[in-house]
């Protein structure tokens, strides 16, 4: 059995492979891949280092990988959701990444994984000790709490210093299109006041979302920002988008 070597990658940032996952939510998956796509846009054009929040945090797969890969970068990662199981989910995610008897309740879980498949689960173990390993020479902030992205304006009130925000928001094309004809309607959903008031926020350096492509969510981030097309993957478009009143 070959295990990995060299330094850690995105590749090992896996939900239900290295991390905890939410079952009971039925949260999707969302690929470390695109994370780290997301990062690279933000981090080629900061010129210093920043605080990062993804307010659609989920198990945490976007904040650990910029932890893991560009905390070089950060001064701090926060991470919120509204649904209380995945915040949950995501602090066990940062936990076991620290703290030595959290790691071995994860691998321990791996262990118990119902796939026969020992080498498998020996690789994922393997993994999780390299992490852990890596995270050891990492001291930086992470804050992570339950919080409805719709009514984001306080929490951005209260960062001290600029904020990049990056994220997967989990909105379908129902939610603020007109499926018939593909024009805005009437009613955003919500997206739309998430929208605005990262736009009016003075301390929101940029915003990087990514979305399936084919939804067109495009028209609806050019109300309220300049927005430059990013390299996209995994059936997910990524945009940059600058609030217009910083331009």
């Amino acid at each position: 059995m070959k295990l990995p070597q060299g330094p850690v990658t995105y590749k090992y940032i896996e939900v239900g492979k290295t991390l905890y996952q939410a079952l009971s939510t039925r949260t999707p998956r969302f690929p470390s891949r695109v994370a780290y796509f997301m990062l690279n846009a933000l981090f080629a054009q900061a010129k210093r280092k920043i605080t990062l929040y993804d307010p659609f945090c989920g198990h945490g797969v976007l904040l650990i990988t910029a932890y893991l890969l560009f905390s070089e970068r950060l001064k701090k990662v926060m991470g919120s959701d509204i649904n209380p199981i995945v915040v949950n989910t995501a602090q066990q995610n940062f936990q076991w990444l620290k703290n030595a008897t959290a790691l071995e309740e994860r691998l321990q879980a791996i262990q118990g994984y119902k796939t026969q498949d020992e080498e498998l689960k020996a690789i994922y173990q393997h993994q999780c000790r390299l992490m852990f390993k890596h995270a050891q020479e990492i001291d930086m902030a992470v804050e992570l709490f339950q919080h409805d992205a719709t009514h984001i304006h306080g929490v951005l009130a209260a960062i001290d210093g600029q904020v990049a925000l990056v994220t997967d928001p989990p909105y379908s094309r129902n939610d603020h299109w007109n499926s018939n004809t593909g024009i805005k309607s009437a009613d955003f959903g919500p997206l739309e006041p998430f929208l605005q008031q990262v736009a009016t926020a003075p301390n929101v350096s940029s915003l990087l979302i990514c979305y399936r492509t084919d939804q067109p969510i495009l028209p609806l981030l050019e109300v309220y920002f300049s927005v430059t097309s990013q390299r996209g993957t995994k059936g997910r478009a990524i945009y940059e988008c600058q609030p217009k009143s910083k331009i």
